[in-house]
């Protein structure tokens, strides 16, 4: 039956007039003013009011239709025409008032909750209220209760249960390890039928909810007693340091068949409708274990239901990416999202639940199936966060070897050999056992003021770093391009375009070749060795305006030198001004060849006249000298990449390494630093071809490099006692562990579902494809140590940044980025311009190219830069342009409640595999 039916279409029995009634009402917390009660019979309806009776008659006419008649006060049923009576009982306004009701963890109630969304799905204000169950409280102290589920079963949900029990197992400490598993699928038990007759209790779930709901003397007795049945047939695993209790759903399978209590009753108990939890949690500290894991009823059975809903209970959902488990989990998650959305805001984030997609196999993370899981489950639990996701994604490989596991011992020996699902499980289980660090300790006066002045350090660090090419000081890291500069070109002059996009450092790279003069002594700075080094003078052909030119700067000194090698004079080498001037003058009157005018811009100034680039080479080798030709600043003389004669000067420019490897004997060579979006608006043939002869050198930031840069910069700052270069050697796990010291391992408390730290910041910076530019990490760490040296509230003790004040750097980042994005890339600065002319602001993410006034060629430029994501594949009609959050904040664009989580699906898919 569909939403989209009328009320009528839906009356076939009294039980559907009800339904209609307790929609409307929320399960009757919401009821109309002057109506206290309905109660639904099978012979009629009761309604309690105190107003006007003529008021409660439109209500119902409102909701029914047609088929309420006023007159006769009855609602007519479709089968038969039968005729279901009203009934009006009018009370006084004080009687109505004592009627309280009560909304209970069970599925047949809380599918009534529900939050009112407005078209675009965001919550509209006031969001509809309802009466939340007796909230539960906190337990002070263990066990962690875990929860498995699913809604189809044979997904992997027991597996997936176990993979988390071997962790613990295997989890290294000196303390014992005892973990406590309870197969609490009362339809179809599974761990039931891995226990040995020697490891089985004489006693069952099933036993245990009886017992609780009956009795015999007290609760406290009837725990004692399943505690003391447990002790007898627990598994050692490694004498009694490793003890693992397991209780069956039944001893017999005809317990579950005639099943009288149920944990729907025990959920029904207005004083404690979450006593089932503290039951079980009460039970597991007579154990002395150190978590519950609960293997629960699939479906939407009110078998689970009692557990499921409960917030203190770390919840794991297992799903396939098979469209039939993943439209039932969604309605599984989405209900609950309902559900927590009542709870208190400090609790909302800690009732995160984990969703594993599990049987996952290359195809199926390549086909369709697996993105639209992604999407369609980060909807139904959506989060308020663009940056981090309202659900936990793990995945889990499927294994042959796993589809026949027999017994709890062979399943704990066969599972760790998952292993992506087992690497995630360990992480759990490290937290679980962490000594939990309060991060909010009271720091004393002294500490808190070294902490404020390490941020202070870092920040003024940063300061300098965010325009390092100006600060001939600054220390260089060796990231993966540049070395692959010296493994291919040690033994030659290097001759390679060096792509970048803006922010990568082409221009403070290029900076640091024309301050050493020398390619052995910048490879050396890298780490080689010098004596397996040819050596080339570095002349700067071109650079960016940014840099400074004058008679005995950087730019002159180098050039100076590299003339002397063939005793050549300098009266022919141009200044800055008059380099542009003839750029600009050649692009008014373009030349016959725009590779012959290269050609003599740079022989020239070597004072060869006309003769050629072989006539350089020639001298070059009879000097026996070598010299590197750097160009930087393209994008300075050639402003508008789109012009004929601009896209001709840059191709030509874009083929001089082509030439370069024409030459004889060749002892000149040339580097390149370039914008990617140049590239791909110059080379309109073959350009996949040219990307890939030069991909080993494009400047690009890997998670590792990304990490290498955090963590130089906080050995500047004196964060860190190291030497700045020390984190070259280490590796991205060494990485992690030491900058948990800068921002922490997660974004909140280990054991918490915050984000992890290092990868929240990762996802924060890049586009949407997963692309990071140095540039703006180093604003980041800027922004957040600039906002953290001035906090006034109580520091998280154990680390320097907060994560209050690294969400807070993530708008001024964006808003920095774009206001200096925009006077450097004439796309973006012609786009921003186009929507302030026209009025249009407020808009959302997603968005269509109408609404943000985007032609096809300026679409094609942005989307170049990495400024806008095109969604093809998210079925999203027209509105499917996306903006990275580096860019959204700084352009003023706000994101729809449907947009979040699409983006985040994005991120998901594009930086998944990547290891922070």
């Amino acid at each position: 039956m569909t939403p989209q039916q009328s009320a009528q279409e839906r009356l076939l029995t009294w039980l559907d007039i009800e339904r209609q009634l307790k929609q409307r009402t929320s399960l009757w917390n919401c009821m109309p003013e002057g109506i206290s009660l309905i109660d639904c019979f099978v012979s009629g309806m009761e309604v309690h009011h105190s107003c006007p009776e003529a008021d409660v008659k439109e209500w119902l006419a409102e909701i029914f239709g047609s088929s309420y008649n006023k007159t006769n006060n009855v609602i007519r049923l479709r089968i038969g025409n039968a005729a279901y009576p009203v009934e009006f009982l009018n009370e006084s306004q004080s009687e109505s008032s004592d009627i309280e009701r009560r909304t209970y963890p069970l599925w047949k109630e809380v599918t009534y909750v529900h939050e009112e969304k407005d078209k675009i799905g965001n919550k509209t204000e006031p969001p509809l209220k309802v009466q939340a169950p007796f909230w539960p409280t906190q337990w002070s102290s263990g066990p962690d209760l875990v929860s498995f589920h699913s809604f189809k079963g044979g997904v992997g949900r027991t597996t997936t249960l176990m993979t988390f029990v071997a962790a613990c197992m295997q989890e290294v400490g000196t303390k014992p390890k005892r973990i406590l598993v309870i197969d609490a699928d009362l339809e179809a038990p599974g761990v039931s039928f891995w226990l040995d007759d020697v490891n089985k209790p004489a006693v069952s779930f099933v036993q245990l909810l009886e017992a609780l709901h009956y009795p015999p003397t007290n609760t406290n007795e009837t725990l004692d007693f399943f505690c003391d049945e447990l002790r007898k047939t627990s598994l050692s695993l490694s004498g009694i340091q490793q003890e693992l209790f397991i209780l069956p759903a039944a001893l017999d399978l005809s317990e579950i068949q005639d099943m009288p209590v149920a944990p729907e009753h025990l959920a029904r108990n207005p004083q404690n409708p979450w006593q089932l939890s503290d039951y079980i949690h009460s039970l597991g500290q007579r154990l002395g274990v150190d978590a519950i894991f609960l293997d629960l009823r699939a479906g939407l059975s009110e078998l689970a239901s009692p557990i499921l809903f409960d917030p203190r209970v770390d919840h794991f959902f297992v799903s396939t990416v098979a469209p039939q488990s993943v439209l039932g989990m969604r309605e599984v998650l989405s209900r609950l999202h309902a559900f927590n959305s009542n709870l208190p805001l400090d609790r909302q984030r800690s009732a995160t639940p984990t969703v594993v997609l599990s049987l996952l196999t290359k195809e199926l993370r390549e086909a369709g199936y697996y993105e639209r899981a992604l999407s369609v489950l980060n909807n139904a639990y959506p989060s308020n966060d663009t940056l981090t996701a309202g659900i936990v994604w793990l995945e889990a490989d499927f294994q042959n070897t796993l589809m026949s596991v027999g017994s709890v011992r062979e399943s704990l020996q066969v599972l760790p050999q998952s292993n992506r699902l087992f690497s995630s499980a360990k992480e759990w289980a490290q937290a679980l056992y962490t000594e939990q660090k309060d991060s909010s300790l009271n720091l004393t006066q002294e500490r808190m003021l070294l902490r404020q002045e390490k941020a202070k350090r870092l920040q003024e660090v940063c300061q300098r770093a965010q325009f390092a090419e100006s600060d001939a000081n600054a220390p260089i890291l060796a990231i993966e391009p540049l070395l692959n500069l010296g493994k291919h070109f040690s033994k030659e002059p290097p001759n390679a375009l060096m792509i970048g996009a803006k922010g990568a450092g082409k221009t403070f790279t290029y900076m640091q070749l024309v301050r050493t003069n020398s390619w052995l002594t910048f490879l050396t700075k890298l780490g080689f060795e010098s004596n397996n080094i040819v050596d080339a003078n570095i002349f700067p052909v071109l650079w960016s305006s940014n840099i400074e030119d004058t008679p005995k700067g950087e730019i002159k000194t180098a050039q100076n030198l590299a003339l002397k090698s063939i005793l050549a004079d300098n009266k022919q080498i141009y200044l800055a001004s008059t380099l542009s001037n003839k750029i600009r003058d050649n692009l008014k009157n373009p030349p016959d060849s725009w590779d012959a005018f290269w050609d003599e811009l740079i022989i020239q100034q070597f004072g060869l006249g006309k003769s050629g680039l072989q006539e350089l080479n020639n001298r070059l080798a009879q000097a026996e000298n070598r010299v590197v030709l750097v160009f930087d600043g393209i994008e300075d003389v050639f402003e508008d990449v789109n012009q004929k004669s601009a896209v001709d000067a840059i191709q030509a420019l874009l083929r001089l390494p082509n030439r370069m490897s024409e030459l004889e004997n060749r002892h000149l060579g040339t580097l390149i630093f370039v914008r990617a979006d140049y590239v791909q608006a110059a080379i309109r043939q073959n350009l996949g071809q040219l990307l890939q002869r030069f991909h080993p050198f494009q400047l690009q930031w890997n998670p590792e490099s990304f990490l290498r840069l955090a963590f130089m910069l906080s050995c500047q700052a004196g964060i860190y006692p190291d030497d700045p270069k020390s984190s070259e050697n280490m590796r991205i796990e060494q990485l992690k562990d030491r900058l948990e010291e800068l921002w922490g391992k997660k974004l909140g408390t280990e054991k918490s579902k915050e984000a992890h730290s290092a990868r929240w910041v990762y996802s924060a910076l890049c586009d949407l494809k997963g692309n990071v530019q140095a540039r703006d990490l180093v604003r980041f760490l800027k922004f957040a140590a600039g906002f953290e040296s001035t906090r006034s509230s109580q520091a998280w003790a154990d680390r320097i940044l907060s994560p209050e004040n690294m969400r807070k750097a993530i708008p001024e980042c964006s808003r920095e980025k774009v206001a200096e994005a925009k006077q450097e890339i004439a796309p973006l600065r012609r786009w921003t311009g186009l929507m302030e002319s026209s009025g249009v602001n407020h808009l959302k993410v997603p968005f269509s190219p109408e609404q943000a006034k985007l032609d096809t060629n300026l679409l094609s430029s942005l989307q170049e830069i990495g400024v806008i994501y095109e969604d093809l594949d998210g079925k999203l009609g027209e509105e499917r342009l996306f903006l990275p959050e580096i860019y959204r904040y700084g352009l003023g664009f706000d994101t729809s409640a449907t947009g979040r989580p699409r983006t985040q699906a994005l991120l998901k898919k594009n930086i998944g595999s990547i290891p922070l």
